[in-house]
C-alpha cells in the first residue's frame, strides 16, 4: 500500500490551497508535538505532505502526552513498523469532512492501514466513527474513545481533524477476545485448534458467545467431541465478508465457515443471530469484526426464534442447564490491563477549523486504495529512523 504520490498534486488542489506545514503552524498551540515529530522525520513528512486525498486524525498535544505516559509508547519506540502501522491508523483512505461523518449515527471508515502483520482488513483498517448533537467521535481497538476537537483543517491534500487522543490499533482476534473478557470462547476454540484459523482468516465476522452463554450449556458441552466442537465454533465464524451494524439488515443470512448459514434478525430495537441477542456489537479486531452474543448458536438447530421481550434468550440447545461453573476457562486468564485511556475532554466534534467547508464535498476513498503501496514502501525503507521519535 502507498500513501497519495506527489502525481495528482496538481489536479486536486487549487493554487492557493494550504499546504501541511502552513496548518501545522497555524494550530502550533495544539498540534506542535506532532509537528515537531513530522520535522524530525523528514521522509514520514514528505509523505504526508504529499499525499492525496486523505483525512488525517491528528492527536493533540494533550493526547501525544497521554500516550508517553503508558506502556504503548515503549512497544511503539522498540518497534519501528508497529509505529509505522501506527500512523497509518490515523489517516483516513479518503476525504471525510465532517458533513460525511456526521451523515449517520454509526459508520465505519477505512484507514490506510494495510500492513499484514497488524491488519488483514481488505480496504484497510476500520475505525468506527459516531456522530451525535454534531459532534464527532472515533472508536479504536478494545473501544478506545477519541473526540475531534476541531475539524475541516483543509489543506492541498485532503483535510485535517485534530482529536483528543490518540487512536489504538485493534488487537489479533484471541487478545480481543480476552479484552471482553470472553475466555470461554478462548479456551473453546483453543481446545477445537482453531485458533491459528480463525486468527488468519481475512475479513471476519465472529459472533462470539459471551461467559454466560456457555454456563447456560454446561451439561451439553462435556459430552462434545472435538469434530462436534470445531463445528459449533464454525458456525459462529464467517469468513471473507465483515458484517459491522451498520450493515445488519433484517432478515439477512450469511453463510459461516462450518457450512450452515445464520440468520439475522432486527427486532424491537434488537439485533439477534438466530435467536441469541447481540449484547455487544462492533468490537474490532485485527482481521476483522467481533460481536457479542447471549447464546452459543446451533446448527442443528437454525430456525429458533428468538423471544425480544426476554431479558436473556434461552438456549439453543434441547435439554441444556447450567453446572454452576463456565466451561472451556481452565488456564485460560485475562492479561493485565494496560494503561487505561483516560476519557477524552468534550469538544466541538464538528466545529470547522481555520479553512472549514468543503462540506459537501463527496468522499473520495478509492485512489487512496490503488496508490498505497509506494510511500509505505519508502516509509519501511526507512523504518528504523522512527525509532528517533
Amino acid at each position: 500500500m502507498q500513501l497519495k504520490t506527489l502525481t495528482l498534486l496538481g489536479l486536486a488542489s487549487a493554487a492557493n490551497a494550504q499546504t501541511l506545514a502552513d496548518i501545522l503552524a497555524e494550530n502550533a498551540a495544539t498540534l506542535s508535538s506532532l509537528t515537531t515529530f513530522l520535522q524530525s522525520e523528514q521522509v514520514i513528512y514528505d509523505l504526508f505532505a504529499n499525499a492525496q486525498d486523505v483525512t488525517i486524525l491528528a492527536p493533540s498535544n494533550e493526547a501525544l502526552a497521554r500516550l508517553n505516559t503508558t506502556p504503548l509508547a515503549n512497544e511503539l519506540l522498540a518497534d519501528p513498523n508497529y509505529l509505522t502501522a501506527f500512523i497509518a491508523y490515523h489517516v483516513l483512505n479518503g476525504t471525510y469532512y465532517t458533513s460525511n461523518l456526521t451523515s449517520s449515527p454509526t459508520q465505519f471508515v477505512p484507514t490506510i492501514l494495510d500492513i499484514a502483520a497488524y491488519s488483514n482488513v481488505t480496504g484497510g483498517q476500520r475505525l468506527e466513527v459516531q456522530s451525535s448533537d454534531g459532534g464527532v467521535s472515533f472508536l479504536s481497538g478494545d473501544g478506545d474513545l477519541s473526540t475531534v476537537q476541531s475539524a475541516n483543517f483543509n489543506y492541498s491534500g485532503g483535510t485535517i481533524h485534530i482529536i483528543d487522543n490518540y487512536l489504538t490499533i485493534p488487537a489479533p482476534l484471541p487478545t480481543a477476545l480476552l479484552e471482553q473478557n470472553l475466555t470461554a470462547l478462548v479456551g473453546a476454540v483453543t481446545q477445537a485448534g482453531l485458533v491459528e484459523t480463525l486468527t488468519n482468516a481475512r475479513d471476519i465476522t465472529l459472533f462470539a458467545p459471551n461467559n454466560q452463554a456457555f454456563d447456560a450449556i454446561g451439561n451439553v458441552v462435556g459430552g462434545w467431541t472435538i469434530e462436534q466442537l470445531t463445528s459449533i465454533l464454525g458456525y459462529h465464524a464467517i469468513v471473507g465478508q465483515t458484517i459491522y451494524s451498520d450493515q445488519i439488515v433484517d432478515g439477512a443470512t450469511a453463510a459461516t465457515l462450518q457450512g450452515g448459514d445464520i440468520t439475522l434478525r432486527v427486532e424491537d430495537g434488537g439485533v439477534f443471530v438466530n435467536s441469541a441477542r447481540v449484547v455487544k456489537a462492533d468490537v474490532l479486531c485485527a482481521n476483522g469484526v467481533i460481536h457479542v452474543i447471549d447464546g452459543v448458536l446451533n446448527p442443528a438447530n437454525p430456525d429458533v426464534q428468538p423471544d425480544p421481550e426476554a431479558s436473556t434468550q434461552a438456549p439453543a440447545f434441547s435439554g441444556a442447564t447450567t453446572t454452576g461453573g463456565v466451561p472451556f476457562t481452565s488456564g485460560i486468564t485475562i492479561p493485565s490491563t494496560p494503561t487505561a485511556v483516560p476519557a477524552p475532554t468534550a469538544g466541538p466534534g464538528g466545529g470547522s477549523g481555520g479553512n472549514g467547508g468543503g462540506g459537501d464535498t463527496p468522499v473520495e476513498g478509492g485512489a487512496a486504495a490503488q496508490s498505497a503501496a509506494l510511500g509505505m514502501a519508502a516509509l519501511f525503507g526507512t523504518a528504523m529512523l522512527l525509532a528517533q521519535l
